[in-house]
């Protein structure tokens, strides 16, 4: 992992067995506009890689994907301590890094799981979450915009 720079851990997907599945992961090809900025590292902690996934990865030269390595929780515990933030749909990394008081924007479904309760933007689970909902049903383009205008703003002087 490179020392320098900003370093967001990504995780888009979560089990494909979840039954919901289908409403909280996202393609990867969505996080497009996210990735495109250059100046920051980003840490693929996604484990398991979907169809496609493997042939985005290659072509973003500042997505280091360690995921696959990662054995367990410890491993990803171990990885989440060296970066300064973690985006990730709602998966046990997203609460592993809430866990370890790691920054962590969630993005989440319209109807999201009961847990991250309705209209806020915070969580009482872990202080350090941000949520990103989707304002309707199947929007990622607007929640990763958002986002990605978030990060931009972090990296301002």
């Amino acid at each position: 992992m490179p020392a320098d720079g900003f370093k967001v851990g990504l995780v888009w997907s979560g089990s494909p067995t979840h039954k919901n599945d289908h409403n909280r992961s996202i393609a990867l090809g969505k996080l497009a506009p996210l990735l495109g900025d250059e100046k920051i590292q980003f840490i693929s902690l996604q484990r398991d890689l979907r169809d496609g996934d493997q042939k985005i990865l290659r072509a973003l030269p500042n997505v280091q994907a360690l995921g696959p390595g990662l054995q367990d929780f410890a491993d990803t515990a171990a990885v989440i301590s060296l970066l300064d933030l973690v985006i990730a749909v709602d998966t046990g990394v997203a609460h592993l890094a809430g866990a370890l008081g790691k920054p962590v924007w969630l993005l989440l479904p319209f109807i999201a799981e009961w847990r991250w309760l309705e209209g806020c933007d915070d969580s009482p689970w872990y202080p350090a979450a941000r949520l990103f909902r989707q304002p309707k049903a199947d929007d990622w383009e607007s929640v990763v915009a958002r986002v990605r205008d978030e990060v931009a703003a972090l990296q301002k002087p």
